[in-house]
Parts: structure tokens; C-alpha cells; sequence
């Protein structure tokens, strides 16, 4: 009982968020999904993938901008989405068709 009383207060207290669109398909598959499957991680976990999202997805929008960077960037969240669906403790749910 107390153990699910302190989750439910957790994720009442955590805040919901939604990760703004990075203007980068690639980029905007690996956040949103990464979202959805944050979920699946202990109270810890989740606030630090929170903070995670929140702050990758600033970065990548920023770097975005930069026609130089694009390119890398798409890679880059091509190559992280696979690894986080090979080798992550929400792997099963990150690779989700």
C-alpha cells in the first residue's frame, strides 16, 4: 500500500510533458517515442529521461537551425533511437513498430 501510495504521488507530481517537434523527422521519431516509453521506467529513472528529453530536445531544436548540423543531427538521433532499442532498460517498448 505504501509503496503504490508513494508512485501514485510521484506521478501526480511529476509533470506531463510534451516534447516540442525538432523540425527533424528522425529527431521527432527517437523524442516521441522515448517519451511514450519513459513510462515504462522506475520513479528515479523517470526524472532523469525527463530531464533528458527536455533538454536534448532544446539542444537538437537549437542545432537544428543550422543547415551545417542538420544532416549530422538526423544521423545522430537515427543512430541513438537504435541503440536505445538495443541496449536500454525500455528497449522492448522502444522498439515498437
Amino acid at each position: 500500500m505504501k509503496n503504490s501510495l508513494i508512485l501514485f504521488l510521484v506521478l501526480v507530481t511529476t509533470p506531463a510533458f510534451a516534447v516540442d517537434p525538432t523540425g527533424v523527422d528522425s529527431c521527432d521519431a527517437f523524442l516521441k517515442r522515448y517519451e511514450s516509453c519513459s513510462s515504462e521506467l522506475s520513479p528515479r529513472q523517470l526524472h532523469d529521461a525527463q530531464k533528458e528529453l527536455l533538454e536534448g530536445a532544446m539542444g537538437m531544436r537549437a542545432a537544428a537551425t543550422d543547415p551545417k548540423i542538420r544532416a549530422e543531427l538526423s544521423r545522430f538521433c537515427a543512430d541513438r533511437f537504435e541503440q536505445m532499442k538495443k541496449s536500454s532498460d525500455i528497449k522492448e517498448c522502444m522498439s515498437k513498430p
